[in-house]
């Protein structure tokens, strides 16, 4: 596979007929990989997102994107570039209410608060049977949801999610687009 690496994080690229999907797998907590966010965007790199998918929650509301909070966040940097390109940008991961939802028909003998998904979210799916189900039956589902459907919409899709989530989604994007190049 054609993968760029930056420290842990890397870039798969999948390309079947006139559809190409550039997949940058990040490591949110050990590493800021904004160098590979701009040689995504960069006019020489050969290929140009038409649409921006990245892990935000999908709150429902539209979000005005500046560049305060960049510094500290891949996802939210490569929105607000992505929002200067004026590219389009999709929140492709569940809003809070939607992971409680998915947690509650997982767990029905738990009570899940706000908190308890905050805990879940922090233990990640390596230490968290919660986190897993949610991962696997909720957000992850959603993400290839809306890859899907860029992909139908547009020619070339940009999504930057977390190197765990395209770990556990790679056999279904190979399933939709071929093997990454």
């Amino acid at each position: 596979s054609k993968d760029f690496a930056s420290n842990s994080s890397y870039v798969a690229f999948f390309k079947c007929d006139n559809k190409t999907l550039v997949y940058m797998c990040d490591v949110h907590r050990l590493n800021i990989s904004f160098n590979m966010v701009d040689m995504c965007f960069a006019d020489d790199f050969g290929i140009k997102p038409d649409v921006l998918l990245t892990e935000m929650e999908n709150s429902g509301f539209e979000r005005k994107l500046g560049w305060h909070g960049c510094q500290d966040n891949t996802l939210v940097y490569a929105a607000a570039v992505a929002t200067k390109k004026e590219i389009p940008v999709v929140f492709a991961d569940l809003s809070d209410e939607q992971m409680i939802d998915v947690l509650k028909a997982g767990f029905p003998d738990k009570e899940i608060t706000h908190d308890v998904l905050h805990q879940v979210l922090r233990a990640g799916p390596s230490k968290d049977k919660m986190c897993e189900y949610l991962n696997k039956f909720g957000r992850n589902r959603f993400m290839l949801e809306n890859i899907a459907a860029a992909l139908n919409k547009y020619n070339t899709v940009f999504a930057i999610f977390g190197k765990g989530h395209y770990e556990e989604q790679r056999l279904a994007l190979e399933g939709m687009l071929g093997k990454p190049e």
